[in-house]
């Protein structure tokens, strides 16, 4: 069994205790240990805890956090689930396509599996803080899939793809999310002062640029010197107005 400890199935907004349970269960069969619940709505009832069935443990030690943006700095990369392609995706990357990709990456880098609500899926608003998407192929008549049915797929993936460590010339190393989103932040307050952000759709455009920045798969170094250009231009703009 490969060693999944950097992998971390994140469930959003998870409505259902059987669910948590199912999940908790199917994670222990492939090998993962790693919970995050963001903005659960669901208690650790009895039917969470049959469910788990030997797996209780992960859903004592699940992490419990609000706001999904707060949940993933600490990750390198967010993997998002869903059966429909967002357009800000260059593509949408069945599960085996993943767990290649993510066989490219060093061995410390944390990767997040995020999964959204049970009756919606990941919105808009999740999906912004989403680096890559990744969607299982189903009938098209009948697309959607049960909670604990798709973590399973890709946990399944994730423990046959993952199965030998990346060579260490090879692996790449990339910025925690959370240095990328405190980039990003500083980048929209610099296009508001210029007023880029006020003639067009900020929402919108943020999450263009946030995409952009993903493809980019930026390292430290790479976020250090881009947070340093951005304080060059609030140093420049300050002495200017002066």
């Amino acid at each position: 069994m490969p060693d999944l400890s950097r992998i971390a199935i994140v469930l959003v907004e998870t409505s259902s205790p059987g669910n948590l349970g199912s999940v908790a269960r199917v994670m222990k069969n492939m090998g993962l240990g790693r919970l995050v619940l963001v903005d659960c709505r669901a208690d650790l009832t009895e039917e969470a805890r049959q469910r788990a069935r030997g797996a209780g443990d992960l859903l004592e030690k699940a992490v419990r956090t609000s706001g999904l943006g707060s949940a993933l700095k600490s990750f390198h990369l967010s993997v998002a689930t869903g059966s429909r392609p967002a357009r800000w995706f260059d593509r949408c990357l069945q599960p085996r396509e993943m767990a290649a990709e993510l066989r490219g990456l060093a061995a410390d880098q944390q990767i997040a599996i995020v999964f959204g609500p049970e009756r919606t899926g990941l919105t808009n608003e999740h999906l912004q803080y989403c680096d890559w998407q990744v969607g299982i192929p189903t009938n098209p008549a009948f697309p959607s899939l049960n909670l604990a049915h798709a973590v399973a797929i890709l946990a399944y993936e994730l423990s046959q793809g993952l199965s030998e460590p990346p060579s260490s010339e090879a692996a790449r190393r990339l910025a925690e999310l959370g240095q990328i989103e405190a980039f990003s932040q500083d980048l929209e307050g610099c296009l508001s002062e210029i007023q880029f952000l006020k003639k067009q759709n900020p929402q919108e455009i943020m999450m263009t640029l946030r995409q952009m920045l993903a493809r980019a798969s930026l390292d430290d170094r790479d976020i250090r010197i881009l947070r340093g250009i951005l304080r060059q231009w609030k140093w420049y703009a300050r002495t200017k107005g002066e």
